[in-house]
């Protein structure tokens, strides 16, 4: 009888809950997919998070996750993104990459449906309108704090830089980066690759003779695993430094003993935030592992899935049981000092990025032919405000 009871409440409670679906536009197969994954898994496991522990107003709200893989194309974006408005979905939650999430934001902006790139990091996805939001920091920041590190730090006055020039991720911090570094002092020779590129050979040609003192890699794990290994092969020792972008154990995995000392900025987990963020973000890491124990990779890319999902269901808590997506977007924009996973997040005052994001340095350590595996080393982190 006890039991009968305890399933009738349970359904009467169940029903009671508020009930909206999710959209999720991630790069799940494609030259993102080692990053779009543990994205994935990051919202799965902040979902299953708040279903474990509903505690405070978030038990109102029954999330249900509509996903779809974007296969890393532009078209593919697109596609998903008119998918979620013929389902009427609430949010979604994606891209990660600039690339694919500026063009599914047009489509998302024009049909008024709240969209939270996860780690998309160039300034103007974010200004494509008021309901466009972003988990990470932007690529201002992070080729400020790379230019920097490169010429204070390093005592670098050259860079190398390579980039993508058709991908907005890659072409705009190779720019932010090259004129930072100017900024300071510093010159560059940019030498340009094509997506799936296996071949470096003229590129690497190209620069043999400049006297550089750091290599700045702006691009993805799909090239640079096959980058590195070939600068190293034709005699260039020189300091690589490389953004979130390389991230991703495609890297260290397929690079072997080439990424060894390679350095990259990154989101920052509980290695680099600090205070309760640093706690939030190792418990939810605990939760993550029971959930996925066989996971290749939890990064910071894990954390800005679980917030982008975090914030959403906070939001439409806020908003109410009988709440517009309207308004939604507005507890979304009004949002000051969430307790996230990957650090506070506040979007009140701003263009849909948060005020305060923190970017870690990190290094990875490779044995010689990889035997023992690789390490991934948090060294510093420096915040927006700084």
């Amino acid at each position: 009888m006890k039991r009968l009871l305890a399933t009738l409440v349970l359904a009467l409670f169940s029903a009671a809950m508020a009930q909206v679906t999710v959209g999720v536009n991630l790069e799940l197969s494609g030259r993102f997919a080692g990053i779009g994954i543990p994205t994935l898994q990051g919202i799965e496991a902040a979902l299953a998070q708040l279903e474990a522990d509903p505690s405070g107003a978030r038990i109102r709200t029954s999330i249900t996750l509509s996903i779809c893989d974007n296969a890393t194309t532009v078209e593919g974006s697109i596609g998903c993104a008119h998918r979620f408005v013929d389902e009427g979905v609430v949010a979604v939650l994606g891209a990660i990459s600039t690339s694919m999430s500026i063009p599914a934001a047009g489509v998302l902006q024009d049909a008024g449906i709240v969209m939270i790139s996860t780690s998309s990091t160039n300034p103007a996805t974010t200004q494509i309108g008021d309901y466009i939001f972003r988990v990470a920091y932007t690529d201002d920041f992070q080729g400020k704090v790379a230019a920097r590190y490169a010429f204070n730090d390093l005592g670098a006055s050259r860079a190398i830089v390579f980039r993508l020039p058709d991908d907005d991720y890659s072409f705009g911090l190779a720019g932010f980066f090259v004129e930072a570094f100017a900024a300071l002092g510093g010159e560059s020779v940019v030498v340009d690759y094509v997506a799936n590129t296996t071949d470096f050979n003229a590129q690497i040609n190209d620069v043999l003779g400049v006297d550089a003192d750091i290599i700045y890699f702006s691009g993805v794990c799909a090239e640079g695993a096959k980058l590195v290994p070939q600068l190293r092969e034709a005699g260039l020792d020189t300091q690589l430094l490389g953004a979130d972008g390389s991230d991703d154990s495609q890297c260290p995995d397929a690079g072997g003993e080439a990424f060894n000392g390679y350095l990259f900025t990154s989101f920052g987990g509980a290695e680099i935030l600090s205070g309760e963020a640093a706690q939030r973000a190792q418990d939810f890491r605990s939760f993550f592992n029971m959930a996925f124990p066989d996971a290749a990779d939890f990064n910071g890319f894990t954390l800005a899935g679980a917030d982008s999902l975090n914030v959403i269901a906070e939001a439409v808590d806020l908003a109410g049981d009988m709440a517009s997506v309207a308004d939604i977007r507005d507890q979304l924009a009004a949002l000051v000092g969430f307790p996230g996973v990957s650090g506070e997040i506040t979007y009140a005052g701003t263009d849909g990025t948060p005020s305060d994001r923190t970017i870690g340095f990190f290094e990875y350590v490779v044995p010689a032919d990889n035997e023992r595996g690789w390490d991934k080393i948090a060294k510093f982190g420096i915040g927006t405000g700084e």
